[in-house]
């Protein structure tokens, strides 16, 4: 409250002419007042100082830049209710200045009219009016307290309220005391009040009524000085009804908890503060919280969002989940919530205020529902149609590369038959077959990788397999193995030379994860797998391998490219090692995952199905494989008519070679039309092919398949070879079941194609 001598006077100058203001300022000096003076040219200046101090004196002058009128005087008052203000004004704006009295002003002064005496004696007067005013309006409202309270006592309360004497016995009762106590006041006067009293002490009595209804009634009682003498103030509120509304939200709380508790989606309930007031079961699950735990904490630390554009923690949460510009983020797409257990979810987020009337927010309910799932098979089917993508392409890159090792490696074959094996070339022709081969392995590589190298299924055990990979994998390493199974591991119908390659690819990055040593540990287990668990999969049994090791862990970013090819964090590799092993376990209709954190290790998951079949016997399986074995390195020689049919000149021209050189004659055609007729002509001329080479892809026309199908079907002695560097038909790894007698992948050397040849001949 302002006052005079012997504080300092704060005083405030609102005035945009600073010649104005010094002339104030110069009167104030002249005048004998403790004070200081602080001048802002702006209405906004001035609000913003306000806020920030205490001003004992306002002058305020009604035209400034941003505001003018009684605007400005409102605008100071929300701010300075306690301040003396005196609005300087022009002398021909009378009204205004009367207008400034009734909204609150305590003077106005004629800026023209100014000088040191007026100003002064303004200031003292209205500091002085501003005091007596004040002094009133607190006496006045001591007064009316008094007297509203007298009232509400004796007359208006809808408590009973009863004066007793030494003896207990009622002296008076206000008409609501009657109705409580179900008699006429002015015959319960002189009776003695029926109930026990303890001073001091508020107590709650069960009185039961006309129709033997219970009701709870709350005591109370006061000593007083009733007509001279010493009384009680007894005070009987009938609270039933509140207890009855307090039962009944207890019960509206526990339906409420218990309703919230079983909804799937996450709940978390904020005050105005936006301090967290309670979350449900699935809350607490997905930011790793207690009830307890997160209980009064602002809702940033409970629910630690992260920011869709920066990818950092959020400050003001609830501000940013109701801003339009995020919505499709937090509601559709979805955000990262970084879990107080360390675990990360993606869910979608929605947050809406609760308002009064008034608009005032009292608090606000945010609700997430946990997309992780939904948002991890999102992400296997974009690797998926990636992957698919960049297969395609793969496989057309490794048809056409094959045609040339094709070329290569044949030309290389035929050169060394004709040389003598210590011609002075023949190193350098071992060096060209040797580049060339491992160009044959990248391009394998390719062709798993795109599909193109479809897998021959036989009823397999993993642990044998597993065992046999570990052993030649980690010879001489300094990690340890520790293989784990669970008994009678189920089998699965696999190509055992590509999930080799795939335990291989594993072991050999876990093994280079741990430079300094560690353990990988292997393990095997039948799965009943749900589609919710791993949505890459349908539900059904699986056998998984697990491969887990202790190395350095994978970043986020990386985790995310693991499977595409030609990425790799290695100095040497060329990133198809993951790629094809993808490719290769999806083939089999299985799926690989992967679970990695910087520093903490990586945990491989390959998941292939149970087979339907049971597994064949060992003593079965070896002569299978001895049936198997390889022909010796041994060219076969052989006479005959062959007919080859390839699209591209240049292989055709390389097949024939090789024929020539084997022994046998050679006539050519470029697809399937063409090879039809060739061999149906030949037949019936007297002069047939002895066998048909075919190439089973030719862009645009009939290929070898088709073809070998139709001719089959003409003459079912035909002797038919398939010879392809890239198929997706399953002709080239299960031909038995096709018009073909034998497959020649592309690329070959002489000797592959001399023993298919001698092998379909002989017969």
């Amino acid at each position: 409250m302002p006052s005079n001598e012997p504080h300092t006077i704060r005083i405030l100058l609102f005035e945009y002419c600073a010649a104005d203001a010094d002339l104030v300022a110069e009167y104030l000096d002249h005048i004998d007042l403790n004070f200081n003076i602080s001048i802002v040219k702006r209405l906004a200046d001035g609000i913003h100082l306000l806020d920030q101090n205490r001003f004992d004196v306002i002058l305020l002058d009604l035209s400034l830049p941003d505001s003018r009128g009684i605007d400005s005087l409102r605008s100071v008052m929300k701010v300075a209710s306690e301040a003396v203000i005196i609005v300087l004004t022009g002398a021909d704006e009378e009204e205004l200045s009367l207008e400034a009295l009734q909204v609150g002003a305590q003077d106005y002064l004629y800026k023209d009219r100014l000088n040191e005496e007026i100003l002064g004696r303004s200031i003292r007067y209205a500091i002085e009016r501003f005091n007596l005013k004040r002094q009133l309006e607190t006496h006045n409202t001591e007064i009316q307290y008094r007297e509203t309270l007298l009232r509400r006592i004796f007359d208006a309360n809808t408590d009973a309220m009863l004066i007793l004497g030494s003896d207990y016995d009622i002296k008076f009762l206000n008409p609501a005391a009657g109705e409580l106590m179900e008699a006429e006041p002015e015959r319960l006067v002189g009776e003695v009040f029926p109930f026990e009293i303890k001073g001091g002490e508020v107590t709650e009595l069960e009185i039961p009524d006309l129709q033997n209804k219970t009701r709870i009634v709350e005591l109370s009682a006061v000593d007083l000085i009733w007509e001279g003498e010493s009384a009680l103030l007894v005070i009987l509120r009938d609270i039933t009804l509140p207890r009855s509304a307090e039962l009944a939200l207890k019960h509206e709380k526990e339906r409420l908890s218990a309703t919230l508790d079983t909804i799937v989606d996450a709940v978390i309930t904020t005050d105005q503060s936006g301090a967290v007031e309670r979350l449900n079961e699935e809350a607490a699950r997905l930011v790793g919280m207690t009830q307890k735990e997160s209980l009064g904490r602002p809702l940033e630390e409970v629910l630690k969002i992260k920011h869709p554009r920066t990818g950092k923690p959020i400050k003001d949460l609830t501000r940013t989940l109701m801003d339009p510009e995020f919505a499709d983020a937090f509601t559709e797409v979805g955000v990262p919530l970084d879990s107080a257990k360390g675990r990360t979810f993606y869910v979608t987020a929605e947050t809406r205020c609760i308002l009064d009337d008034g608009g005032e927010r009292h608090g606000c309910v945010t609700v997430l529902r946990d997309i992780t799932l939904h948002k991890k098979a999102e992400d296997e089917l974009f690797k998926a149609e990636k992957l698919n993508s960049i297969s395609l392409l793969a496989g057309g890159i490794a048809h056409d590369f094959n045609n040339m090792l094709t070329s290569i490696l044949g030309n290389i074959s035929m050169v060394r038959i004709e040389l003598d094996e210590g011609h002075e070339h023949s190193t350098k022709l071992d060096a060209a077959e040797k580049a060339a081969l491992q160009a044959k392995s990248l391009t394998q590589q390719l062709l798993t990788f795109s599909k193109g190298g479809t897998p021959i299924l036989e009823v397999t055990s993993v642990y044998d397999m597993v065992e046999e990979c570990a052993q030649f994998v980690l010879r001489g390493s300094n990690v340890k193995c520790e293989v784990k199974s669970d008994d009678k591991l189920w089998p699965v119908d696999a190509d055992k030379g590509q999930i080799s390659q795939v335990v291989n690819n594993l072991l050999i990055n876990a093994d280079q994860a741990m430079p300094r040593g560690g353990t990988i540990t292997l393990r095997l287990r039948n799965l009943r797998v749900r589609h919710a668990e791993v949505p890459s999969l349908d539900s059904g049994e699986y056998v998984c391998i697990e491969v887990r090791d202790e190395g350095t862990g994978i970043s986020p970013e990386n985790l995310k490219r693991i499977f595409d090819p030609y990425f790799t964090t290695k100095d040497s590799g060329n990133g198809l090692g993951l790629a094809s092993s993808y490719a290769i376990i999806n083939s089999h209709k299985g799926t690989i995952t992967v679970d990695s954190s910087v520093g903490h290790g990586s945990i491989f998951r390959v998941y292939l199905p149970k087979s339907t079949r049971p597994l064949q016997a060992k003593a079965e399986a070896h002569k299978a494989t001895e049936k198997n074995k390889p022909s010796k390195e041994t060219i076969h020689h052989g006479k005959g008519r062959i007919l080859v049919m390839d699209d591209m000149e240049a292989m055709m021209m390389v097949a024939g070679e090789i024929l020539t050189v084997l022994g046998y004659e050679v006539e050519y055609s470029t697809n399937g039309e063409e090879a039809v007729a060739a061999y149906k002509a030949a037949k019936d001329a007297g002069n047939p092919f002895d066998a048909v080479v075919f190439d089973l892809t030719v862009p645009g026309g009939m290929g070898g398949e088709e073809a070998s199908n139709l001719l089959k079907e003409y003459d079912p002695g035909l002797i038919a070879i398939a010879s392809s560097g890239y198929t997706t038909s399953n002709v080239m790894s299960d031909y038995k079941n096709s018009a073909f007698a034998a497959v020649v992948p592309k690329p070959y050397r002489i000797k592959e194609m001399s023993d298919a040849l001698h092998n379909v001949l002989s017969r």
